[in-house]
């Protein structure tokens, strides 16, 4: 498959602009805990403020950038202004704080208000379509609702509203619940394009709502079967960390390896031969190790949640806001081809997720943080030489754009 250099369709408003740079430096500030505490800056750490930070401050900063930018576009309906982007931006600067802080009621009760407002900006482009969505963005909505029904949980919980018994339940159903679906959702209709086993859509010639024939049922069945596997998954979600019955682990990690099988292909090595589309390629078959990783030992399901996160996430982070920024900026996508920034991405995540693994021989505590640290340290020497390359490609454009050239 051929690489092109795209037209440019991005606008200077585009709300990753705002969103993939934040997020970038959310991702540095919650992994920086590690490191600080290893070797004596800081006196003490939380691990319960490293996991709410990375869900929802950096992992979500890029959920929002790339939904609140490829949403509008899918639907053909109005994209957010730049009010609405300050303010959410705004807030999950304050929920970071919060966090950091250890003011975790402050945190929760923040997250709700960005939830609600990310949410409603996506229903009114769904009320508002004049196409019809992919057919995996089924995962999108359900982890969407995910998301809201965990911001509540926890926000009530903090507030004392309800037991502490359901805070697990609220924190998973934004790790294996929520991020989890989003994935599935986006990586799904991206991941065989960005691989090459697919086109992406032409946006001026996307098929209206108001022309649609009946479908039939070969056309109607993968949407049904996102539908059932995106409600299989939450269910899974529920009753484990609900009612204690883990074996449906076994069950999330059957429903996501078919799903990922059925909409992205994996097991055949990409027909685009880019540096970009190898970490789509390699995040994917981490996705699926991670899930059966967790089901198989049990006990170290904290350990091995962390190929998820910081390896198949971080990647897709890594591959899709690449393409985003080189595709939106109406730069050549010949970049992804030998991308230097994205090798380092990719290489550094591979050995931060190793030494974060080797934690789990750790024979003392001080061994074990020294893992930690040195992961850390790792992983941000590969975002943050990629988020340089990323700045230069926003800033570049932003400021050649302000000037008419």
């Amino acid at each position: 498959m051929a690489i092109t250099t795209p037209a440019s369709h991005g606008a200077t408003t585009d709300p990753y602009r705002v969103f993939f740079p934040l997020g970038i430096l959310m991702g540095i500030a919650g992994v920086s805990i590690w490191p600080l505490f290893h070797w004596g800056v800081t006196s003490g750490y939380s691990g319960q403020s490293h996991a709410f930070i990375q869900t929802n401050c950096f992992l979500y900063a890029f959920i929002v950038g790339f939904l609140w930018t490829a949403v509008p576009r899918f639907t053909g309906a109005k994209a957010p202004g730049r009010a609405v982007q300050y303010f959410l931006a705004a807030i999950l600067v304050a929920e970071l704080m919060a966090f950091e802080l250890y003011y975790f009621t402050a945190g929760h009760v923040l997250f709700v208000i960005a939830h609600v407002t990310f949410v409603a900006v996506v229903i009114n482009c769904f009320v508002q379509r004049q196409h019809p969505p992919p057919e995996t963005f089924v995962f999108v909505g359900l982890g969407l609702m995910a998301g809201l029904a965990a911001s509540v949980i926890n926000a009530a919980s903090a507030l004392t509203w309800i037991s502490p018994a359901w805070q697990l339940l609220g924190k998973r159903l934004l790790t294996e619940g929520m991020v989890l679906l989003l994935v599935l959702g986006v990586g799904g209709f991206l991941g065989p394009r960005l691989l090459g086993f697919a086109q992406l859509p032409n946006f001026q010639n996307l098929e209206k709502l108001s022309d649609r024939k009946a479908v039939s049922w070969a056309l109607k069945w993968p949407r049904g079967f996102n539908a059932v596997c995106g409600l299989l998954l939450v269910a899974s979600v529920v009753v484990e960390y609900g009612w204690n019955y883990t074996f449906v682990v076994w069950l999330r990690a059957v429903v996501t390896t078919a799903v990922a099988l059925v909409n992205v292909q994996p097991w055949r090595l990409p027909s685009t031969r880019t540096t970009l589309a190898w970490c789509v390629w390699v995040a994917h078959w981490l996705l699926i190790a991670s899930l059966w990783l967790i089901a198989v030992f049990e006990n170290n399901h904290i350990d091995f949640l962390h190929v998820m996160f910081m390896g198949a996430f971080t990647l897709l982070i890594l591959a899709v806001g690449t393409r985003v920024v080189l595709s939106h900026g109406g730069y050549t996508l010949a970049e992804e081809r030998r991308s230097w920034p994205l090798r380092i991405g990719l290489t550094a995540t591979l050995i931060a997720i190793s030494a974060r693994l080797s934690a789990i021989i750790a024979s003392t505590p001080h061994s074990y943080f020294s893992h930690l640290a040195w992961a850390a340290i790792v992983w941000i020497a590969g975002i943050g030489l990629w988020g340089i390359y990323l700045f230069r490609r926003i800033w570049i454009h932003h400021r050649g754009t302000e000037r008419g050239t």
